[in-house]
C-alpha cells in the first residue's frame, strides 16, 4: 500500500488489524466507528426512505424512482447510518459493509476534518446544515468536495456490475479501493501474485479473502497491472 490517500483512510477507519479471513467487519464497525447498522431484506431507495422518514429525518439525497440497492451511507454530523441488503449472500455483505465505510470515511469524516481544520469549528453548524455558508465556505465546500448537512451515498449496481448511480466514477473506484484494503491488505495479496498464476488470482482472492468474484476480479487486475509497472526495464 503506497497511496498517501489510502494509508491516511485506513487509519481514520481505525478498524483493528485482523490476520484472519475472511474477515467480519460488522462487530468492529460498531466498536471503531460513529455508524449505525441496518439490515432490510430486499433492499430499495424507498425502504431506505421509510426507515428515516419513520424517525423523522429528511432524505433529499435519494433517487425519487424506486431503486434495488446492495447499500446505502447516510451520514450527518459526523455519524453514519448504513444500510445493507440482509438477504444477499455473505461475500456480497461483506463488500457492501466495507464499500459504504469507505464511503463515510472518504467522502464525510474527512472532508469534514479538512473544513474543520480550514476554519475551525464554527464551520461545524454550516456542515450540519444548521445555517448557511459564507461564499468563502461556499467555494471551499466546492473545491474539497465538502457535503452540507445530509450526505446519501447509494451502492446500486446492475446486474453486470456498471454503477449506476450517477455518482462520480472516481469516488466509487477509490471506495472500492479502500474497500480492498479492509477485507484484503495488499500485504497479505502480493504473495499470491508470485504463487498463483495470473488466471486464478480472481478465484483464490474471492476464495481466501470472502469477496464477491466481480470485485475479487477488479482487484485483482489493479494488483497485477501495477505489479508489471514496477518491473525493471532492464
Amino acid at each position: 500500500m503506497t497511496e498517501s490517500w489510502l494509508e491516511e483512510a485506513v487509519r481514520v477507519c481505525s478498524l483493528p488489524s485482523s490476520s484472519t479471513f475472511p474477515r467480519e467487519l460488522a462487530d468492529d464497525i460498531g466498536m471503531s466507528l460513529p455508524i449505525t447498522l441496518v439490515d432490510l431484506p430486499g433492499l430499495t431507495s424507498e425502504r431506505v426512505r421509510d426507515w428515516l422518514s419513520s424517525r423523522g429525518h429528511v432524505h433529499s439525497g435519494l433517487p425519487v424512482k424506486n431503486r434495488r440497492l446492495h447499500g446505502c451511507m447516510v451520514a450527518r454530523a459526523g455519524k453514519g447510518v448504513l444500510f445493507y441488503d440482509s438477504e444477499d449472500d455473505k461475500a456480497e455483505q461483506r463488500f457492501t459493509l466495507a464499500h459504504e465505510v469507505a464511503h463515510f470515511v472518504l467522502d464525510h469524516l474527512l472532508p469534514r476534518a479538512r473544513a474543520v481544520r480550514a476554519f475551525g469549528r464554527s464551520i461545524l453548524p454550516v456542515l450540519d446544515g444548521q445555517r448557511a455558508p459564507s461564499p468563502e465556505q461556499a467555494v471551499f465546500s466546492v473545491f474539497e468536495r465538502v457535503s452540507l448537512g445530509m450526505n446519501v451515498r447509494l451502492m446500486d449496481r446492475s446486474t453486470s456490475g456498471a454503477i449506476c448511480t450517477g455518482k462520480a466514477v472516481e469516488a466509487e473506484q477509490r471506495a472500492d479501493r479502500l474497500a480492498f484494503e479492509l477485507l484484503a491488505p495488499e500485504c497479505s495479496v502480493l504473495p499470491l501474485l508470485q504463487s498463483v498464476p495470473e488466471k486464478d488470482v480472481a478465484a483464490e482472492l474471492a476464495s481466501r479473502f470472502g469477496l464477491p468474484l466481480r470485485e475479487a476480479g477488479s482487484y485483482a487486475r489493479l494488483l497485477i497491472a501495477r505489479g508489471r509497472t514496477r518491473r525493471p526495464l532492464f
